[in-house]
């Protein structure tokens, strides 16, 4: 494992996405639902309640990144055609619309969950 990604735990769309952002990546990074973690890596509740938090291990300890940074980087770990999608969280003006994306996304999660519901079947 080089990276944590912490997720909102009581996020079903958080956790629903990280399922569907496993399957694109499936090493490199462990998802890692919590909202209590503000005295291991140095986030507030405030933090961890606002944005997926990306924590990558390094020799000399650990950086973080938030939002649409965070999965971009998570999705340059895949290389190829994903590499390229990751990068856009970090290229202006490219970076300024994943980011914008990414908080009108987190601002209306209970929307999205319900948009990413399962179907039933008849």
């Amino acid at each position: 494992m080089d990276a944590l990604l912490i997720t909102d735990g009581e996020c079903e769309f958080c956790q629903r996405s990280a399922v569907k952002l496993a399957r694109i990546v499936p090493s490199g990074w462990v998802n890692l639902p919590s909202t209590s973690l503000t005295e291991t890596f140095g986030l507030s509740v405030e933090q961890l309640a606002r944005s997926v938090w990306l924590v990558e291990f390094t020799d000399d300890g650990f950086e973080t990144l938030s939002g649409a940074k965070a999965i971009g980087k998570v999705l340059r770990m895949r290389g190829g055609f994903w590499s390229w999608v990751g990068w856009h969280a970090f290229i202006p003006p490219a970076s300024w619309i994943c980011a914008g994306l990414y908080r009108y996304v987190a601002n209306n999660r209970k929307f999205f969950a319900w948009l990413m519901k399962p179907s039933k079947s008849l």
